[in-house]
């Protein structure tokens, strides 16, 4: 639909904004310096839209719903891999809100306030976060519907749900392991091997997979689907990853693959492992004894939680009424340390976003801003240093 912005341009004050499939966005721009001459151009245009042809086997936003999740599961989106299991679980979870809404127009005839109405749906009936993702899923549909030619305009562009309030970075606070309390994950994990026989042949993995992510700040799917082709003296490479499930596939995004700065101490210390490591169909690192990639949950089980209880990590929390030892931290600890060390190092949020592996730093802010916070006297003693250089007085 053809609509008309005024600019503060004094030459050409008028923009259109009209339907152009060709370009990235799905909108063409034109300007004029007369009113008149602005609307007769959007008139025109929107004759255009309306003259369209499209595929009108899909009508309802819930056909739509599923024809996503089968290009979904089976081709992939927009050129891409198909999704992977887990991930078509959580969108089908999403598609099941998204049919729940009672949707009153048809799929063509959807325009901007259907949508807005939508969003302000999500939030008054689900958390902030699930409505952000819904509505994100919503217009991914509403992309494909357009590229797969069932639609020609996309009523979802500029309609969005923020990460949350002023005071978001203070509620999503992160946990993250002291220097001391590191240190004591460390040094468990180096005397775990030492009890038994048994303990020394399981650790002989377990401890390298500790020491990587807290130095990498890689995800555990990362190091649990690294292979090692990957892995260097002084470097890994994080090209993919393994589910919860063990299936070994590309990582998530092209913001996943980077490559991370180790120290030899480090990659000593896993390659020590090597000639014990079992033959695997992926060359993995650290794959179980029949060559497969360990589960998450199992190394959760088997390398997470005994790990902090020799390191004395544990707290007491209520569940179901009854009071129950559990860990202080995830396994995410880890990759939330490595981070909180980048940033006390003083590194660039860039340099940060891109060993973290996020797709864009407005997530790297969202996760980690709160640590930022307090490095106003840093950055004030670097501006007075800067300016000592050249006024010595």
């Amino acid at each position: 639909m053809a609509d008309i912005r005024t600019r503060h341009e004094k030459k050409r004050p008028y923009q259109v904004r009209f339907v152009d499939l060709s370009t990235k966005t799905g909108f063409g721009y034109k300007s004029f310096m007369l009113l008149k001459k602005a609307r007769v151009f959007a008139a025109n245009k929107e004759l255009e839209e309306n003259n369209l042809s499209f595929d009108r086997s899909i009508q309802s936003v819930e056909q739509a719903v599923n024809k996503w999740l089968d290009i979904c599961e089976t081709i992939g989106r927009d050129g891409r891999e198909p999704v992977e299991p887990e991930t078509l679980v959580e969108y089908v979870r999403r598609a099941n809100i998204i049919k729940k809404y009672n949707w009153r127009e048809k799929l063509q005839d959807l325009r901007s306030p259907d949508i807005v109405k939508f969003r302000n749906w999500l939030l008054k009936n689900f958390s902030r976060d699930l409505a952000r993702r819904t509505l994100s899923s919503f217009h991914s549909i509403l992309i494909e519907m357009n590229l797969q030619g069932y639609m020609n305009n996309d009523p979802a562009t500029g309609i969005t749900i923020k990460t949350g309030g002023r005071y978001e970075g203070d509620k999503g606070s992160i946990e993250i392991p002291s220097e001391q309390e590191m240190r004591d994950i460390l040094g468990a994990a180096n005397i775990m091997g030492q009890k038994n026989a048994f303990m020394e042949k399981c650790w002989a993995r377990y401890r390298p997979m500790i020491y990587l992510p807290i130095f990498s700040g890689m995800r555990s799917s990362e190091f649990r689907g690294l292979p090692w082709v990957n892995l260097f003296e002084n470097l890994v490479k994080v090209t993919q990853r393994a589910d919860k499930k063990g299936r070994i596939g590309p990582v998530k995004s092209r913001a996943g693959r980077r490559s991370i700065e180790l120290s030899s101490k480090v990659t000593d210390i896993i390659f020590e492992w090597k000639d014990r490591c079992p033959d695997s169909e992926y060359d993995l690192v650290f794959p179980t004894a029949s060559g497969r990639p360990i589960f998450l949950i199992n190394f959760r089980e088997d390398a997470w939680i005994p790990l902090l209880k020799e390191a004395d990590l544990m707290i007491t929390k209520k569940i179901k009424g009854k009071e129950v030892l559990r860990p202080k931290y995830t396994p995410h600890a880890m990759r939330h340390y490595y981070a909180s060390n980048l940033i006390s190092k003083n590194k660039d949020i860039k340099f940060i976003q891109d060993r973290m592996g996020h797709s864009s730093a407005e997530i790297t802010l969202d996760v980690y801003g709160r640590l930022m916070k307090g490095q106003e006297e840093i950055h004030k003693q670097t501006a007075d240093e800067i300016a000592d250089q050249l006024i010595p007085y």
